[in-house]
């Protein structure tokens, strides 16, 4: 999800996030965010409809593919252009949505 920069802080990602996590929790669905947004993550951090579960750097594998090849000269050329678009050791935080409990 995409909230343009104009609209961005004033809660309306929080508020539909929340909104459609509530729809499939409801639906018996867990809810899990991964982010490496810091104005997400404060959030988050801060809702009692979220527990943080899980943060920290997390490497691509990825980097297999490109140590031991795959046997195709052109399949390994590939592959490591792709690793270099990725985002590999970024810092990244998980989120289960607690939500409000509601009995049907």
């Amino acid at each position: 999800m995409v909230v343009l920069p104009d609209y961005q802080g004033i809660g309306i990602g929080t508020a539909f996030e929340n909104y459609t996590s509530q729809y499939y929790a409801d639906k018996g669905w867990k809810v899990n965010v991964t982010t490496t947004t810091p104005a997400l993550v404060n959030t988050l951090r801060r809702s009692d409809k979220w527990s943080l579960f899980r943060f920290g750097r997390s490497k691509s594998k990825m980097t297999d593919f490109i140590k031991y090849g795959t046997g195709d000269k052109k399949k390994n050329e590939q592959v490591a252009l792709i690793s270099k678009t990725q985002s590999n050791n970024r810092v990244t935080y998980s989120f289960n949505f607690i939500g409000n409990k509601t009995e049907e």
